[in-house]
């Protein structure tokens, strides 16, 4: 969850691959750029909304690579898994679902199921950067596997990263299903877990993140032993995270819909 330098990774793992260029490109062909609201209950896979990541990694921080065949709906869940194929460059394999089209203020919540272990990331990330021609902007929320019981937040704003924080939950994400989300205004963000506010960031328009992005959600493990996330080491079965629903509301001033 940490900012690291652009060149690196981008914040939560959201990839920098030219891969991605590309495929915005075929995508935008099809599907208007920006989106407006709508919920998903995940009894298919849409994809008029979504893409599976697949055959590249975000970077050295990662130690598995995206791979499509590592995300399922199961029971009306979305599930995202980590396993021991490999994938690409890397031994492991991870999942990440995408937007195809960008989202731009308003309310975003995510109800999820968070995995406990060491080394993994469950997270959400709103991003947009050099891939799609835009300066780098994103809005992230993330559970690290050591430690179930704390949220990591942070942001970037034109390519100026804000440090993470760290909320206490006061439950394990791991056990059960809660709802973690941010309302974004062009002065404050606003992040929330179950409908409550826990915490704020302010600042002028310039000051935050101010251009649409992609929704991601993704579930991945890093490379070597950080204070960060601390080593991964695969259990001999896989390790998913599950979301049971997303949802989006458009910024009344901004409805494009």
């Amino acid at each position: 969850m940490r900012v690291r330098k652009q060149a690196a990774m981008v914040a939560m793992g959201v990839g920098l691959a030219a891969t991605l260029a590309s495929q915005t490109a075929r995508a935008e062909t099809a599907f208007s750029r920006q989106g407006g609201s709508f919920e998903e209950r995940f009894a298919t896979f849409d994809s008029t909304r979504w893409q599976k990541s697949n055959g590249w990694s975000n970077g050295s921080y990662m130690g598995c690579g995206w791979n499509e065949g590592n995300l399922a709906i199961q029971k009306g869940k979305l599930t995202l898994s980590v396993t021991n194929q490999p994938s690409g460059r890397e031994a492991m394999s991870c999942a990440e679902y995408r937007t195809h089209r960008f989202y731009g203020p308003g309310t975003y919540s995510v109800n999820l199921k968070a995995v406990k272990a060491e080394g993994v990331m469950t997270s959400v990330s709103h991003y947009t950067g050099p891939p799609f021609g835009d300066p780098w902007d994103e809005i992230t929320m993330g559970i690290a596997g050591k430690d179930t019981t704390k949220l990591e937040i942070s942001y970037v704003a034109n390519g100026v990263g804000h440090r993470d924080t760290v909320i206490d939950l006061g439950f394990d994400a791991a056990k059960e299903f809660h709802t973690y989300g941010f309302e974004w205004k062009p002065d404050r963000i606003v992040w929330t877990v179950d409908g409550k506010a826990v915490h704020t960031a302010t600042g002028k328009p310039d000051e935050l993140p101010r251009l649409p992005g992609r929704l991601y959600l993704q579930f991945w493990n890093g490379a070597g032993d950080t204070a960060w996330l601390h080593r991964f080491q695969y259990p001999g079965k896989p390790l998913t995270a599950e979301i049971a629903w997303v949802r989006f509301r458009e910024d009344s001033s901004t409805l494009n819909n």
